[in-house]
């Protein structure tokens, strides 16, 4: 999924606000001027990130809302997947904390048994293969919608299913696959949905069973989407209310404030230790800073990377610090439906020439002060669980002389410091390519998310680099949630497709797809495939890791090569500061989730 901003980003480990110096050096508003309650058993505070605030309740997300502030963080708290990932800080399946048990493969990997445990709902009915059924029901009927669809994928590899108990249900696939893929990528994607009181087409609607039919299936998607974009009724809207994770929603502002109380009748294994969980938006991170120096009203921040250097004095308040690190790639995406520079970026030596011009580890060291690594291709590269030696090295790295050469052997009149042109048009050896006019500029918009300094030194700094080639790319910013918006799939006819180049601050968390095929990514066709890469050859090597048995070597190699998205160097996730009063919070999660349900406060 989509990582939010600072940090999020995973370049984006944060830094001041670009408007830092004019900001007030306070939050949107702190803690202790919320009206939040604070029960016998404590209230925990989580600092957000600045321009991330979390925004969508429903669990079946659109590409505009797909984000670790949506998921990780916010979602799953009171809606839990079929299956938990991340055991021990590793991005591996929790069978502990899952809501089902390992599921069984048979019929040469194309029938999957899937037993739920004992879990209930907040209204006190039980979790059944009925709220399964819901889920695969609204996901068949609406997945274009969803952001984690891939064309061939579940559903579409759906053949048909069957409930075979309250507590059982029975896929059959039309093909095999691979079953660490389908569990980790497909199955953990399922989030069981209380069908008795959310299977409804208006909000004084009867309950009934709609999502039998595709049509009323469409009705109570459309009707649960347009809920979750009241986000003002958040805190009163009682569907929100019937949860079967550790928390439940007690109040939210639109600001981004989240005010969660522990669910007493959670059916999982780790029962909240406090009564309430406060996540609290922050408009700068200078404003955080200040905040967490006073020490008295964040328990879990988080430390700018620019001002690491004053980690022990925060430290002699009463925190710790440990670095976050995710797993997870770091890029920013190309349109290449774009009308105007789809052409440009459909050529692989154009990709190739911008890649060899990103100085990553100039940007570790500068911008990232040291908190980072550099990143190539399409597979996290720490841990090296898949990384193959090609990815690590680079084809790309660094090499200004290789952009240009690039350039020229393609027919560009290349100006260093000035604007890069077509001098030899066509589709032959040592032209430009199709749909490449003679004349035509290197030239295009990039916009980034705002809100972040280190974010935006690699984009100040990515234009100079760019320009030794004479390529040249107008930067303009705006609010994460802006640029993800903008930033989705679409054909070069809609008017949604103006954008040429967008960073949302950096990557992709592989959370609810922990297993690192790219099939969201990359494939074609995909509701996250935000650049509209369209290959035959990455969706042949695709489909091989995820039908058979292949690994990820040969699909890592191609897009390493291919440059599909500029790599950009990947940061830790954040530099937390953790107050020493609030246990349980290590180690983080490698794909960024929140488990307050794990926490104990001290006095």
């Amino acid at each position: 999924m989509r990582k939010q901003l600072p940090v999020a980003a995973c370049a984006a480990i944060a830094g001041l606000s670009l408007a830092a110096a004019a900001a007030p050096a306070t939050a949107s508003a702190t803690a202790s001027a919320r009206p939040h309650s604070s029960g016998p058993s404590g209230t925990a505070t989580y600092a957000e990130q600045p321009g991330a605030t979390p925004n969508y309740i429903f669990p079946m997300l659109t590409g505009a809302y797909y984000s670790v502030a949506n998921i990780e963080q916010f979602e799953r708290l009171s809606f839990r997947s079929l299956y938990w990932i991340g055991n021990d800080g590793k991005p591996v399946l929790n069978p502990s904390l899952s809501l089902a048990e390992t599921p069984t493969f048979s019929h040469g990997n194309t029938v999957v048994d899937i037993t739920l445990r004992n879990y209930n709902w907040s209204d006190g009915t039980p979790v059944t293969s009925r709220d399964v059924a819901f889920w695969i029901n609204l996901l068949k009927a609406n997945k274009t919608s969803f952001a984690a669809y891939v064309p061939g994928e579940f559903p579409d590899n759906l053949k048909s299913y069957k409930i075979t108990g309250p507590k059982s249900i029975q896929l059959t696939l039309t093909e095999a696959v691979n079953p660490t893929w389908f569990t980790y990528d497909q199955l953990s994607q399922i989030t069981p949905l209380p069908q008795q009181a959310w299977d409804r087409t208006s909000a004084s609607g009867a309950i009934g069973n709609y999502d039998e039919t595709p049509s009323g299936a469409v009705k109570v998607f459309d009707f649960l989407t347009a809920q979750s974009k009241d986000i003002a009724t958040y805190g009163s809207n009682p569907l929100w209310q019937t949860v079967d994770g550790p928390w439940k929603l007690a109040q939210y502002q639109s600001d981004g404030y989240v005010e969660f109380k522990a669910n007493t009748r959670y059916s999982g294994p780790i029962k909240p230790k406090i009564e309430y969980f406060v996540e609290e938006p922050f408009t700068t991170d200078t404003a955080e800073l200040d905040v967490l120096r006073s020490g008295n009203s964040i328990d879990y921040g988080y430390l700018p990377a620019e001002d690491a250097a004053q980690a022990s004095a925060i430290n002699s308040g009463g925190y710790t610090t440990s670095v976050w690190n995710s797993w997870g790639i770091n890029f920013f995406v190309m349109n290449y439906n774009n009308p105007k520079t789809g052409p440009l970026v459909a050529q692989p030596y154009v990709r190739q020439a911008m890649q060899s011009l990103v100085d990553q580890s100039a940007f570790i060291k500068g911008p990232l002060h040291g908190y980072g690594h550099t990143d190539y291709g399409p597979v996290p590269t720490e841990p090296s669980t898949f990384a193959t030696p090609n990815e690590v090295k680079g084809p790309w790295r660094y090499d200004p002389a290789t952009a240009i050469r690039l350039l020229k052997s393609h027919g560009w009149d290349v100006k260093a410091g000035g604007t890069t042109t077509c001098a030899k048009t066509g589709t032959g050896p040592g032209e430009c390519g199709a749909g490449i006019t003679k004349g035509e500029a290197l030239t295009f918009n990039l916009a980034y998310a705002s809100g972040n300094v280190a974010t935006s030194e690699e984009m100040q700094a990515l234009k100079s680099n760019w320009s030794a080639a004479g390529i040249t790319v107008n930067l303009s910013t705006a609010p994460f949630d802006t640029i993800i918006a903008d930033a989705a799939p679409c054909t070069s006819s809609q008017s949604s497709c103006s954008w040429q180049m967008a960073n949302w601050g950096g990557g992709w968390t592989f959370g609810v797809d922990p297993y690192p095929t790219g099939d969201q990514l990359f494939a074609s066709g995909s509701g996250s495939n935000f650049a509209n890469y369209d290959s035959p050859t990455a969706n042949k090597l695709i489909s091989a890791t995820i039908h058979g048995t292949a690994n990820l070597s040969a699909y890592e190699n191609y897009l390493t090569d291919e440059v599909p998205v500029i790599w950009m160097p990947e940061g830790a996730y954040q530099i937390s500061e953790i107050s020493t009063k609030l246990h349980g919070a290590l180690p983080q999660s490698p794909i960024e989730s929140l488990t307050p349900e794990d926490w104990t406060l001290s006095k």
